[in-house]
């Protein structure tokens, strides 16, 4: 038989004689916006990193569900640019080859993400000396499509110095047509620091994993079969919407309640 006294007031009153905290707070979803830096690596630059002098500026946004304190599942959307040099670098060879390219870049993708130490930190924000755990250190990994439309230069390819090596090759990559769009895994880290309850600053690093050796457009004349890729380093301000529910005894008291 169902009680006569509604059911909030009896959970509030459970809740004053017993001292318990009747509401909690957990996470559930989350906007961010980025200011973002576009690292590009491949045939163009010298390491699996990249060249600092590459980096071109852009953003992003993303969305973000908790699944639980710990773990959430993130959409994102990145706008930029990628660009190579090989004039940039003191090499003679690549002095020589003077190689370029640059193409807008455009991402979407979605990952997962995960507290790196596992801290539930927002179980913390309902201790009654008001400290909170603020800082918090993430890993993330998922997959994505890149869409980018590179724009190439080989005129300045000193010709006499590479002989017949190079340029026999730059017909073939003269009709190749580098990749509009390519498949990306993005694997990275970051911190994150709470300002408050609902609002949030973080840094990340996320490198994108390809399956392209095109993405530069330089695929027959630059005998690499290294595949091309970039990183995102992201900067950015995140606001989190919380859920209140009641504790335990909610669960208590509905049984009781609903007899």
């Amino acid at each position: 038989m169902k009680s006569i006294v509604p059911y909030h007031i009896i959970l509030v009153l459970i809740s004053l004689f017993t001292g318990s905290t009747s509401f909690a707070q957990r996470p559930v979803v989350e906007i961010s916006a980025s200011g973002d830096g576009f690292l590009y690596y491949g045939d163009l630059s010298r390491s699996q990193f990249g060249c600092a002098k590459d980096i071109k500026t852009g953003f992003g946004l993303s969305a973000k569900y908790y699944v639980t304190k710990t773990v959430s599942v993130r959409a994102n959307f990145y706008r930029g640019s990628l660009k190579g040099n090989d004039a940039q670098f003191s090499d003679e060879w690549r002095q020589k080859r003077s190689y370029e390219f640059s193409s807008p870049l455009s991402e979407v993708s979605m990952v997962v993400e995960a507290d790196i130490l596992g801290k539930e930190k927002f179980k913390s924000y309902s201790r009654p000396d008001g400290r909170y755990d603020r800082w918090s250190l993430y890993g993330f990994a998922g997959a994505g499509f890149a869409f980018i439309d590179a724009s190439r230069n080989w005129s300045k390819l000193d010709r006499v110095y590479f002989g017949k090596d190079a340029v026999e090759k730059i017909p073939e990559d003269s009709v190749n047509h580098p990749d509009k769009m390519t498949f990306v895994v993005p694997v990275g880290i970051g911190v994150r620091y709470d300002i408050s309850k609902t609002f949030s600053a973080f840094l990340e690093v996320g490198y994108r994993f390809t399956f392209t050796d095109n993405l530069d457009g330089y695929k027959y004349s630059v005998y690499s079969k290294k595949n091309d890729g970039y990183t995102i380093y992201s900067f950015g301000i995140s606001y989190r919407f919380l859920k209140y529910h009641f504790d335990e005894n909610q669960a208590l008291l509905k049984n009781w309640y609903r007899e």
